[in-house]
């Protein structure tokens, strides 16, 4: 019981990480969004934009933040190719070749989002 309390919390403090870092906190989430963040209709018009080939996401299948990224990306039609280290060796070369060492690593039309998944970076890249 006192292991399962201790995941309890550890996920909820991940969650609450995530939710801070990609700017949904609960506090200020609407100023956050409402300033910042495009529309649902501009977000899907983008996602219409994007060609195969364009977003190339590497990902590991263990990876939390590589399920988090997909589930956006997908959420909101984004096309891309998923690189999963986890079952492809030439995945986790080619991520190498280019400097990456932690998941998700994306390439957005030739920018390079080093620092995982940020929904911001990836619409600005997209918008270059």
């Amino acid at each position: 019981m006192r292991k399962l309390f201790l995941i309890l919390i550890l996920a909820g403090t991940v969650h609450l990480g995530w939710r801070h870092y990609t700017g949904t906190d609960i506090a200020g989430a609407a100023t956050v969004a409402a300033s910042t963040s495009p529309s649902l209709d501009e977000l899907q018009t983008l996602a219409r934009g994007v060609g195969p080939g364009e977003v190339v996401m590497y990902t590991t299948s263990e990876c939390p933040y590589s399920a988090q990224a997909r589930s956006w990306l997908s959420q909101y039609g984004f096309a891309y190719t998923d690189c999963n280290m986890s079952i492809d060796r030439r995945c986790e070369q080619e991520m190498q070749s280019y400097g990456g060492n932690g998941v998700p690593y994306l390439i957005v039309r030739g920018h390079h989002m080093k620092d995982g998944f940020d929904s911001d970076e990836f619409i600005a890249a997209l918008r270059r």
